[in-house]
This record gives C-alpha cells, sequence and structure tokens, in this order.
C-alpha cells in the first residue's frame, strides 16, 4: 500500500474544524508532554531510591513515546490510523481469549439472608467510656 492509499484511507476518520494530520499531530504533542512527565517523574522516583516506581514510570513513558511516535507518522500518511488500528488489535485480543459475561442474580431467600451493616456500630469498652465522660462534660 503506497502512502498515497494510507493517507486516503486515514482521511476517512476526519474532525470536524481540521484535517487528520493537524488532529494526529496534535494527540502526538499531547503523548510526547506525558511522556516527558513519566520520565521526570521516573527520574525523581529513581532518586528517592523507589526503584519499582522508576520503573514502571519508564515504562510507561516508552510506551506513551511509542504512541506518540505511531500518530506522527499516521499524520505524514506513513500507516493507518492509529486509533484505529488499536482498536482492532483490542478486537483480535478479546476474540483470541474473550471474558465470558456471567451475571449474578440473587433470589429473594439470598436477599433476605444478606448481612446488612446496623446502623450504629457496636462500641467496644473505652468507647464506651469516653461518651459516658463525654456526656458528663456536656451537663
Amino acid at each position: 500500500m503506497s502512502a498515497n492509499d494510507s493517507h486516503a484511507k486515514t482521511s476517512a476518520y476526519t474532525f470536524q474544524g481540521g484535517s487528520p494530520a493537524d488532529q494526529f499531530l496534535e494527540v502526538a504533542r499531547i503523548h510526547h508532554l506525558e511522556a516527558k512527565q513519566l520520565f521526570d517523574g521516573a527520574e525523581k522516583a529513581r532518586q528517592a531510591d523507589r526503584q519499582e516506581e522508576a520503573n514502571l514510570l519508564l515504562d510507561l513513558a516508552t510506551s506513551r513515546e511509542a504512541r506518540a511516535m505511531d500518530f506522527e507518522r499516521a499524520a505524514r500518511g506513513e500507516c493507518d490510523d492509529p486509533i484505529v488500528t488499536e482498536i482492532i488489535d483490542g478486537l483480535e485480543e478479546t476474540r483470541v481469549k474473550p471474558t465470558p459475561y456471567a451475571p449474578t442474580f440473587l433470589t429473594s431467600e439470598e436477599l433476605l439472608s444478606v448481612a446488612t451493616p446496623d446502623d450504629k456500630p457496636k462500641l467496644g469498652p473505652i468507647a464506651r467510656a469516653v461518651a459516658w465522660v463525654g456526656s458528663l462534660v456536656t451537663k
């Protein structure tokens, strides 16, 4: 598929008031800003000796940068719309390992046996003593 065919394909997903390339560049800019914030947070976490947090933030930042590059390529017409690609990938993953929907229904007997919290919690001996002293003070 040539770059012109790809651009023609992505032009079907337009936003009102702007070209698809402009919209892709705007989303890429936002992703770059988020990645920068995540890289900065990772550096602060590393300096504070929080390695797990730093590693997580680095992974997120790297992912954001990759998505930004996808949007930039789409703006140049080098690939399809990255949002549509992500949705299709998600659908493929759902097709491969679906999660069955299993609604839970309660019978009327089960509803009656469900424990509900009391209006007032039971007070322990210390709480009762504090309440008793408080009642003496307020008299």
